[in-house]
């Protein structure tokens, strides 16, 4: 599995990556923002609709875990990291919300009860860059779901133009003002391994007094549509259904993400 060290600072990952309430820092990015206010709702809606309790993989710093918490759901967090999870505690003592954050490997997890929604957001399971690895994902997912429960993930849908652009240059990624450091921009050197399936990223953040202030590397896991529904198959799970977009339309060739719903056979 691939780690980025954007996960090891949790500030900063907040900031590229804020919650709804907080999205407003993003320049000239309306489409960015209206997305993350609308993840957030998808996600809130389903835990809701589940009945409860629900497990979030990957939770990260709590940005969808907290909101359902204090909607009054039952929602334990899981995700590998200290760092996010001290994050997320934190925020969420300081919200006032009762939420059960634990640490945890989403390929080999054990929890002592079982759910009726486990969940991935933000792109999480494409961090899984084996075939292996994500076998053992569904394996434990599969385990822990509640008779009748559902999985709920998004993945992008691979764009196929994106991932051939030069490697050799740098392409925006997006810009957002923080209040200690101003505007910050993010730019992206991309490497496709067709092969693998891989797509190798280095995030270049820069303000204008600090060019390059940051540097980041991670891979990601291509998941194409037809090969999604291949690996759920011999994982044991249906694809009930599948989204283009958290407004619910229609997955096409052309959404930029597959949002599915999962149920184990």
């Amino acid at each position: 599995m691939n780690e980025c060290g954007l996960y090891q600072e949790p500030e900063l990952y907040d900031l590229l990556f804020p919650s709804a309430s907080q999205a407003g820092g993003y320049i000239d990015d309306e489409a960015r923002t209206t997305r993350l206010v609308a993840s957030e709702q998808f996600y809130l809606e389903e835990a809701r609709n589940g009945g409860g309790p629900v497990l979030e993989l990957a939770c990260g710093s709590g940005r969808m875990t907290i909101p359902i918490a204090k909607a009054g759901v039952n929602i334990v967090g899981m995700d590998l990291l200290a760092s996010m999870l001290d994050a997320a505690r934190n925020k969420a003592s300081a919200l006032g919300v009762d939420v059960k954050f634990v640490a945890g490997d989403m390929r080999s997890f054990e929890l002592p009860q079982k759910f009726s929604t486990i969940f991935m957001a933000g792109n999480s399971l494409p961090h899984l860059l084996s075939i292996g690895d994500l076998q053992h994902c569904f394996s434990c997912i599969k385990k822990h779901l509640a008779p009748g429960g559902r999985l709920i993930f998004e993945v992008n849908n691979p764009d196929v133009h994106k991932l051939s652009r030069d490697s050799g240059k740098r392409h925006p990624v997006l810009r957002v003002l923080d209040r200690k450091l101003g505007e910050v921009t993010v730019e992206e050197t991309p490497e496709y391994d067709a092969a693998r399936q891989t797509y190798q990223v280095t995030w270049f953040l820069s303000t204008p007094d600090a060019p390059d202030f940051r540097v980041l590397d991670f891979t990601l896991r291509m998941i194409y549509p037809m090969e999604l529904l291949l690996l759920l198959k011999t994982a044991g799970f249906e694809l009930m259904k599948r989204y283009g977009e958290f407004s619910r339309e229609a997955f096409v060739s052309s959404s930029p993400r597959q949002v599915c719903f999962c149920t184990a056979t």
